[in-house]
């Protein structure tokens, strides 16, 4: 399967695309996703690890306990 990904402008409501020559499919699947879009996308991601909860020493320090303790069996 032959596949190209390239980034272009909207004019006018109206895109256009130059395949290479030696693109030789005779149909194709056009899937148009805004690129516009993936900075929003980002930034909620941003906002989701920024907004998690975060996790005390003491916390950490039980996990830690735990881990050395199941550690010591064998």
């Amino acid at each position: 399967m032959q596949a190209i990904k390239q980034y272009t402008e909207v004019i006018n409501g109206s895109i256009h695309i130059n395949l290479p020559k030696n693109f030789t499919a005779k149909r194709v699947e056009l899937i148009i996703l805004s690129a516009d879009d993936n900075n929003v996308a980002e930034g909620d991601f941003q906002r989701f690890l920024l907004d998690s909860p975060e996790m005390t020493d003491e916390e950490y320090q039980t996990i830690e306990e735990k881990r050395r303790h199941l550690n010591q069996w064998t």
